[in-house]
């Protein structure tokens, strides 16, 4: 039973690097580990099924097993930024700031035609028009059309916070600094641990939202000017 056990985690562990490696774009809906997760419990649900000779308990264990480490890692996640992105990896920003970036295209094997594809479906007629298109963890592809004339452009809120730990890739969407963010927090009077989420946009404008403490709820701070 044992064997089976960790014959089980094995394949989790291995099929969740697998998936990364193929791509977010093959990925649809779902994050990683729960496409995994499908897969496996389908594939174990069926041995049994087939196989009249196959006790019950070789695809309950598994069954019992994956189930398990989804739970888990769902809730590891939350709490870990390092564990986040190796589940799910970063979002892939394909355009930034109006400029498209032919190199992501590639590394994410995703073609012009099909970047093009996606903006239509999003209502987007031409993608010149966009200031960010993000091909997000689970391969959906969101998008953020440019100000019209005359209004104040503010692009996307970057994370750099999260449950008190620090995005470094939000950080490095911004240019922000570890002597920056320290100086951020030291103004603030706030520990980083915290910190329930901290974010900063394009034009500088900052979201602080602090822990709660006992019952009490969340604390909202805005702040309008950059790193003001």
């Amino acid at each position: 039973m044992i064997t089976i056990f960790i014959r089980t985690v094995i394949i989790y562990v291995f099929l969740i690097l697998a998936m990364r490696l193929g791509g977010k774009r093959q990925i649809g809906e779902l994050q990683i580990s729960e496409l995994v997760t499908a897969l496996l419990l389908s594939e174990i649900a069926a041995i049994p099924i087939g196989h009249d000779e196959i006790p019950l308990t070789f695809a309950v264990i598994p069954i019992l097993t994956v189930v398990t480490l989804e739970i888990i890692s769902a809730f590891t996640i939350t709490k870990s930024r390092k564990l986040q992105k190796f589940f799910d990896g970063n979002p892939s920003i394909v355009i930034n700031k109006g400029v498209l970036d032919t190199g992501e295209l590639s590394k994410l094997r995703l073609g012009i035609e099909d970047l093009i594809s996606e903006a239509r479906q999003k209502g987007i007629s031409d993608i010149a028009d966009l200031e960010y298109a993000i091909l997000e963890d689970n391969g959906k592809l969101s998008v953020f059309e440019k100000a019209k004339k005359g209004e104040k452009e503010t692009g996307i809120a970057h994370t750099i916070i999260v449950d008190g730990e620090i995005n470094s890739f939000g950080m490095s969407c911004i240019g922000m600094t570890d002597k920056v963010l320290g100086d951020r927090l030291n103004f603030k009077g706030v520990n980083q641990k915290d910190v329930f989420l901290y974010t900063v946009d394009d034009s500088g404008k900052e979201n602080w939202i602090m822990k709660s403490i006992g019952h009490m709820p969340a604390k909202i701070r805005k702040s309008k000017n950059k790193f003001s």
